[in-house]
C-alpha cells in the first residue's frame, strides 16, 4: 500500500510484525493476543421470540460478533491453528506475522517458506519471489476458515495467489459446519496441491520474461483489464477513472519497482503493483494526513483492504485475468491498434 511516497506492507500496518523466532501455537497465541475463546449464546434465553438464533460472542469480553442460526458450528482458534502449525513445521516455514481484525472477529497468522522461487532465465536471476503460507480464522459468522500459500515479489511486494477465489472456496476453506474436522483433512491435501501450483505459476511466468512487448501492446492490454464501464463522452475535458487506471499501469510498466519496460512480465507486474499499492493511495494518504480522520478509521480501511486481498476478492480475479491474457500468444499476434485489441 502506497502512502505518500513510501510503499508499506498491509501486514505491517495491521499486524504485530515481530513474530520472527516464535515457535509453535502457544507463543503465537500469547504474542498476538489470540488467547480467547468464542461461544454461541442462545438468544431464546433472553427473548422467547428468538428461538433458534444465537449470538457469537468473544468469551473474555462478551463482544458480539454476529447473530447466527443453530447450524453454525463454533471452531476455536487453536482447533485450526494447531493443524496449521503442523504444516508450518512440515514445510520448514518460519512465523513472520500475525494479528487480529475487528476486535478478534478475524485472526490471521503468516509464515514464510524457506525456499525462494527463482527463474531459470539468467536475465531475471535477481527477480525473486518469496513464498508465504497464511491462516485466516473467522469468528464473525460471515466467512470461512482457510489456509493457503501465496507469493510476494521481493522487488515490490506484489502478491499473487496461484489459485482463483472460486478454487480456494472449494478446496482451501473450512466452513463452520458439523463436518469441519473431516473438511480439515481435505484442506490439508488441497494445500499441498496449492503449494505445487506456485511452481506451475513460476514456469508460466518465465514465459512472460522472454516475450517482448511494445507500449502500444501494453495499452491494448490495459483496455482489457480496465475497460470503459460506460460509453465515453468524446466532448469531455477530463480523463475517466478507467483511463487514469490504464495510464498508471502503462507508467508502472516502464517505471514500476523491479520493472524494465520490456516484457510481458513487466506488464503483469505493472497490474499487480497498481492493484496492491497504488489503487486508492491518494485517498488513503489524504486520510492519513487529515486531523479530522481518527487513526482507528484508517486502520479499518487497512483491515478491509487486507481481507479483500487475502480472501480472493476482485483484485485477485483481475490479476488472474491479466496473467491469462498475457500468456495468450495467439491474441498478441493479432494486435493492430490498442482500441481494437481483444474484442
Amino acid at each position: 500500500m502506497k502512502i505518500g511516497d513510501k510503499i508499506h506492507n498491509l501486514e505491517d500496518l495491521i499486524g504485530i510484525k515481530d513474530c520472527d523466532g516464535l515457535n509453535g501455537p502457544d507463543q503465537i497465541v500469547r504474542r498476538a493476543g489470540l488467547d480467547f475463546d468464542v461461544y454461541k449464546d442462545d438468544l431464546s434465553k433472553h427473548d422467547g421470540n428468538l428461538d433458534g438464533f444465537f449470538a457469537i460472542k468473544r468469551k473474555d469480553t462478551d463482544r458480539v460478533f454476529n447473530i447466527v442460526r443453530n447450524n453454525y458450528q463454533v471452531i476455536q482458534t487453536r482447533e485450526t491453528l494447531d493443524p496449521f502449525d503442523e504444516i508450518v513445521k512440515d514445510y520448514g516455514a518460519k512465523y513472520t506475522n500475525a494479528g487480529t481484525l475487528w476486535d478478534g472477529g478475524k485472526i490471521w497468522v503468516q509464515a514464510e517458506l524457506p525456499e525462494k522461487l527463482r527463474f531459470n532465465n539468467p536475465d531475471f536471476d535477481n527477480d525473486v519471489m518469496a513464498s508465504y503460507i497464511m491462516l485466516m480464522i473467522d469468528h464473525t459468522g460471515t466467512g470461512c476458515n482457510a489456509m493457503f500459500p501465496y507469493t510476494s515479489r521481493a522487488a515490490c511486494n506484489n502478491q499473487f495467489f496461484s489459485f482463483t477465489s472460486a478454487a480456494r472456496k472449494h478446496g482451501l476453506s473450512i466452513r463452520h459446519r458439523s463436518n469441519w474436522k473431516e473438511r480439515l483433512e481435505i484442506v490439508r491435501e488441497a494445500f499441498r496441491n496449492a503449494i505445487a501450483g506456485n511452481e506451475v505459476f513460476m514456469k508460466k511466468a518465465e514465459k512472460l520474461t522472454t516475450w517482448k512487448i511494445a507500449e502500444r501492446e501494453v495499452r491494448g492490454f490495459t483496455n482489457v483489464i480496465f475497460p470503459d464501464i460506460r460509453k465515453v463522452d468524446e466532448k469531455r475535458e477530463h480523463a475517466t477513472s478507467q483511463e487514469k487506471k490504464r495510464e498508471e499501469v502503462v507508467n508502472l510498466f516502464h517505471r514500476g519497482l523491479g520493472n524494465r519496460g520490456e516484457t510481458r512480465w513487466d506488464a503483469f507486474n505493472a497490474v499487480t503493483e497498481y492493484l496492491d499499492h497504488h489503487q486508492g493511495s491518494k485517498r488513503i494518504t489524504k486520510s492519513m494526513e487529515s486531523e479530522k480522520v481518527e487513526k482507528r478509521d484508517n486502520r479499518k480501511t487497512f483491515e478491509r483492504r487486507f481481507i479483500s486481498n487475502m480472501t480472493g476478492g476482485i483484485n485477485n480475479n483481475l490479476k488472474h485475468r491479466a496473467f491469462k491474457t498475457l500468456l495468450n500468444e495467439k491474441t498478441f499476434q493479432r494486435i493492430n491498434k490498442p482500441e481494437v485489441v481483444f474484442n
